[in-house]
């Protein structure tokens, strides 16, 4: 079963190889689609996370404190995400899975839900898309 969550961030960064106006400083309102999928846990009253893979409020809650608010939102992309040699949003959606599979895979609350792909949108008309390969690929699942 799949599930998807949506968020939200401003930040700023640059590109220092790019040729365009995207070499200098500049800011985005980023929108973060994250999909996950996981096994639907059987209802039961003693279990309150049962009934669906994970709780919407528990996962928004995780990102939102752990990621968005730590690495992403009101920042300067080039200084805050560890790690990262490029702040495109093909690099940034990579290192957001590979985060996911890190931080969240696991995760006491979330039973056994894994990243599938994370689309970052720099704009309202252009998006980047990561998978769990292209996280492993880059190293960034470590």
């Amino acid at each position: 079963m799949k599930i998807a969550r949506m968020f939200k961030f401003e930040s700023a960064h640059r590109l220092p190889y790019h040729d365009g106006k995207c070499h200098r400083l500049h800011g985005h309102s980023y929108r973060l689609e994250m999909i996950f999928s996981g096994t639907v846990r059987q209802p039961d009253e003693k279990d309150p996370q049962s009934g669906f893979v994970a709780d919407f409020g528990i996962v928004n809650d995780l990102v939102k404190e752990q990621l968005i608010d730590r690495y992403l939102d009101h920042r300067d992309l080039n200084a805050s995400v560890p790690g990262i040699p490029y702040t495109s949003a093909e690099y940034l959606s990579a290192w957001i899975v590979g985060w996911c599979m890190r931080e969240l895979e696991g995760h006491p609350q979330l039973g056994d839900l894994k990243i599938e792909r994370v689309r970052v949108w720099e704009t309202i008309n252009a998006w980047a898309e990561a998978d769990r390969q292209d996280a492993e690929g880059m190293n960034f699942h470590v």
